[in-house]
């Protein structure tokens, strides 16, 4: 199936007549037919009946319509925004975001970056840190903001952005909320909340059986925003970073001696071309003002 034949069919299908179809498309209507009975062949059967001096739709016909119609749009909107890119007028970016880290921090730095590139057509999502590392290695994010780990392939070029620790996510009514920081010893018996794919919740694991603490593992969540609802409806604890905005009715509390934290960085990929998009995000990033984490002691 070729475009020119898509646009033929819904030409006909607008003005009900060949001959006004092919004036309409500038082309021959002997040209025209040939086309749309190509395009007939390509579907298995006739779109139009001819009656007179009108063409009316067959019942593949209309059931054909709404999708190239969609069709011949989306391929309209990709020669448009082809167009935009070559010419400069676009500036499209995709970002990739490990899903613990707070969207908040993005806020400031996403307002700045519109306001200083123009056409900019910004692609944002989250994933877990194994996906959002293939996907990023696949070529689907330009630029990608993720934690620092042992495996992340050599071709990634990365900047830190900031490091934070992670600590105790409870509701303000836990016992826990009344401590200015928690013994390890205290997590033994406590129903936990993981975070599916978060590099922390391994790490979390090892310190807990190297301390001989138990909490009881038993839910899992796959965002941010899911951990702290479940935290919220008395699901059990979790651990968070602690420069995560909570919601009202939860509080994060620090744990003696658990040095759990991590640094999060800003990332792309060497020997890919840079955009202007995607530089302007770089630099931007690389010059805020990121969380600064305190000493415990």
């Amino acid at each position: 199936m070729e475009m020119h034949q898509v646009r033929y069919f819904l030409a006909v299908a607008r003005t009900r007549n060949f001959t006004r179809a092919a004036e309409e498309c500038n082309v021959s209507q002997p040209s025209l037919t040939r086309a749309i009975q190509k395009l007939e062949g390509e579907l298995g059967g006739p779109l139009f009946r001819r009656e007179h001096s009108l063409s009316h739709l067959t019942d593949l016909g209309r059931i054909m319509l709404p999708h190239l119609e969609q069709t011949y749009a989306a391929a309209q909107a990709a020669k448009s925004l082809a167009e935009g890119v070559r010419k400069g007028s676009l500036a499209p970016l995709s970002i990739g975001v490990t899903a613990s880290f707070a969207a908040d921090h993005l806020v400031d730095l996403l307002e700045r970056l519109n306001l200083s590139l123009d056409g900019l057509e910004l692609t944002l999502a989250t994933a877990a840190h194994a996906h959002l590392v293939r996907d990023m290695m696949h070529g689907d994010f330009d630029v990608a903001i993720l934690e620092e780990a042992a495996d992340l392939p050599e071709r990634l070029r990365s900047w830190q952005l900031f490091r934070e620790r992670y600590q105790v996510l409870c509701r303000t009514d836990h016992p826990f909320a009344q401590l200015n920081a928690i013994e390890p010893a205290l997590l033994s018996g406590e129903i936990w909340i993981d975070r599916s794919g978060c590099l922390s919740s391994p790490r979390f694991h090892q310190l807990c059986a190297l301390a001989d603490v138990k909490p009881v593992f038993r839910h899992r969540a796959g965002s941010e925003a899911h951990l702290q609802r479940m935290v919220l409806a008395g699901l059990g604890c979790a651990l968070s970073p602690e420069n995560v905005p909570v919601e009202d009715g939860l509080t994060l509390r620090p744990v003696h001696d658990l040095d759990l934290s991590r640094t999060v960085l800003v990332a792309t990929v060497i020997g890919r071309r840079v955009s202007a998009a995607s530089d302007a995000f770089l630099k931007a990033a690389r010059a805020r003002a990121w969380p600064v984490t305190e000493q415990q002691g």
